[in-house]
């Protein structure tokens, strides 16, 4: 299934949704109200958009519509990250490999070596 992108506004729902679990309006409308100013016709439109894109189910119980995610938070990282690299890559070939390679000495060190980890990992699998 070919994800459709998000906005950062949808994302930032999409992660409510991952913390509330089931969820209505009121409550992601309650969440992000925090943090700014939007309408709850906005959210309600927002919750909708990601049911039609497949990533939120809806169910209604006694008149009130819940929000659940479709999609584990890790597995729509995946996805985002692999379409991501793949134009990445394709665009710019050895050179997002090379800038790739540099990039891992700027990480902290944990991270680098969970990467070359991964990596290694992902090799000895192939073989």
């Amino acid at each position: 299934m070919k994800q459709k992108q998000i906005s950062e506004l949808e994302q930032e729902v999409m992660n409510i949704a991952w913390m509330l679990g089931e969820c209505t309006i009121r409550e992601v409308f309650d969440k992000l109200v925090e943090s700014r100013s939007l309408a709850y016709t906005t959210v309600a439109t927002l919750l909708n958009r990601l049911y039609e894109k497949g990533l939120l189910k809806r169910d209604t119980k006694e008149n009130i519509v819940y929000f659940s995610p479709k999609v584990s938070k890790e597995s729509y990282g995946k996805k985002v990250a692999n379409v991501f690299l793949n134009k990445f890559f394709d665009a710019f070939g050895d050179t997002a490999v090379a800038s790739f390679a540099q990039s891992l000495d700027k990480l902290p060190k944990d991270k680098k070596e969970h990467i070359l980890e991964l990596l290694s990992d992902y090799e000895n699998k192939n073989k």
